[in-house]
């Protein structure tokens, strides 16, 4: 059986929490402007950047027919709202609050001095936009090639408590933020879940648990390359 050591493979970054990428901007709250948002709220970003001191918020985009669509989560430590604030274009996708959220905002202006007397934090800001590019290539590929088995089995492994035995995952959002963040229905992910259940890999959902009874056929699923 393989051993868990809590760190899944890097071949796909599909479904994977972004947590404390920008944290060198710590160094710098104090220029900005901290607000407090509660649970649902909508950030409006436009022209200005973003740092998530505690909480999380969701990009998410709305179809015309009022379909969610989530694309991904962002939990303290990052900076988002890159786009908005470098492209005056509308804005197309929204932030909304996952969580009771701590943010401080920073103007254009703010931004423009600190990437001329700080260029360390420049280069942090380039290398986490690199690293969203790649997630959403991931996320991307995995939505249009990847069974909804497979992504399941993506999503929980980056959520694996590491040292579990058996290998646990621990998840703090509801079936239907799952389903929508997967690209199915929550009946999909529902029968999903008990056939697997049934098959014995995974067992049952207990509160925001779920164990993995068969290891070395979840981490095969999970570490499938998109194709």
């Amino acid at each position: 059986m393989r051993k868990h050591t809590g760190k899944f493979g890097s071949r796909s970054l599909a479904f994977k929490e972004m947590r404390n990428i920008n944290l060198p901007w710590r160094s710098v709250l104090h220029l900005g402007r901290r607000a407090e948002y509660r649970k649902g709220h909508h950030v409006h970003v436009n022209l200005a950047l973003h740092f998530l001191d505690r909480g999380s918020v969701r990009l998410t985009h709305w179809s015309l027919d009022g379909v969610e669509k989530i694309l991904w989560y962002i939990e303290e430590g990052c900076l988002f709202g890159e786009v908005p604030c470098f492209d005056p274009l509308p804005a197309e996708n929204l932030f909304v609050c996952a969580k009771h959220c701590v943010i401080y905002i920073f103007s254009r202006e703010c931004v423009d001095n600190i990437a001329r007397t700080r260029p360390d934090l420049l280069i942090n800001l380039l290398q986490s936009m690199a690293c969203k590019m790649r997630h959403m290539a991931h996320h991307a590929s995995a939505l249009y090639l990847d069974t909804a088995l497979v992504r399941l089995c993506k999503f929980l492994a980056h959520r694996l408590e590491p040292g579990s035995d058996p290998p646990l995952a621990r998840i703090d959002l509801s079936q239907r933020e799952i389903s929508c963040l997967l690209g199915m229905n929550r009946i999909s992910l529902y029968r999903i879940l008990r056939q697997q259940e049934e098959n014995g890999m995974l067992g049952p959902v207990e509160g925001n648990k779920i164990t993995i009874l068969k290891p070395d056929e979840f981490f095969r699923l999970a570490e499938c390359q998109s194709r």
